[in-house]
């Protein structure tokens, strides 16, 4: 199938310890494939943290802390474990951590190759939520990084750039102008989906992307003027 030109963008904000949000991570890239013109879809990740400026803990004590009590916890981490399996995710909540993930999310914006950044914030999801490993040490953190293919000149311009840490708090700005928390997905900055949708409602809002767009770019064409005047 012909693909068009028209480019798309998804902007998506995320935290590598919401716990929702690496099952809504995966679902939208099983629909993104399936989409006919996902060879024109820009997603662009964007920073959000859950508990900033607070220390790591354990995760079982976090979600324990912000439910209420230890059954909604235990319930909680039972459904997103069991769909997490569905996709093919490991969540092992026993050895996760909670906490201010700033420095994660930092070295992602320092990554400008988007085939290296897609591998390193599958790797911070996948390192932290299956292997226990801490997302809070730089030390850990540059060495999920290099795995992936960072350079060492990125991983040290992520810990000393201003403008990147500057970066992420607007990306937090825009998240709370847009009155939702995440997982959130904007299509083409005309309409969001937020939470761990199932992969049919991300190929639904992927298509409805592109009909909207060509409704818009038909109604822009037909608005012609030639010699005799002007057709709207």
């Amino acid at each position: 199938m012909q693909t068009s030109s028209k480019k798309y963008a998804v902007d998506t904000w995320a935290d590598f310890v919401c716990p929702w949000c690496w099952v809504a991570k995966r679902r939208f890239e099983q629909a993104l494939d399936k989409f006919a013109e996902k060879d024109n879809v820009q997603v662009n990740v964007k920073a959000y943290r859950l508990a900033a400026n607070q220390a790591p803990e354990p995760m079982i004590a976090a979600l324990k802390r912000k439910l209420g009590n230890p059954d909604s916890a235990v319930a909680m981490m039972n459904t997103v474990s069991k769909y997490g399996r569905a996709d093919g995710l490991d969540y092992r909540f026993d050895s996760m951590l909670f906490g201010d993930t700033a420095d994660a999310h930092v070295l992602v914006k320092a990554v400008v190759d988007e085939v290296v950044k897609k591998r390193l914030v599958e790797a911070l999801y996948e390192q932290s939520t299956s292997h226990g490993q801490s997302l809070f040490d730089r030390g850990s953190l540059e060495a999920i990084a290099k795995a992936v293919g960072v350079s060492d000149a990125l991983i040290q311009r992520a810990w000393s750039s201003v403008e990147l840490r500057e970066e992420m708090e607007e990306d937090e700005h825009i998240a709370a102008q847009l009155g939702s928390g995440v997982p959130l997905f904007v299509f083409d900055n005309a309409f969001s989906l937020s939470g761990a949708q199932p992969e049919a409602a991300f190929l639904e809002a992927l298509n409805k992307m592109q009909e909207k767009s060509k409704v818009e770019d038909d109604a822009f064409s037909s608005q012609v003027c030639g010699i005799d005047g002007c057709k709207i």
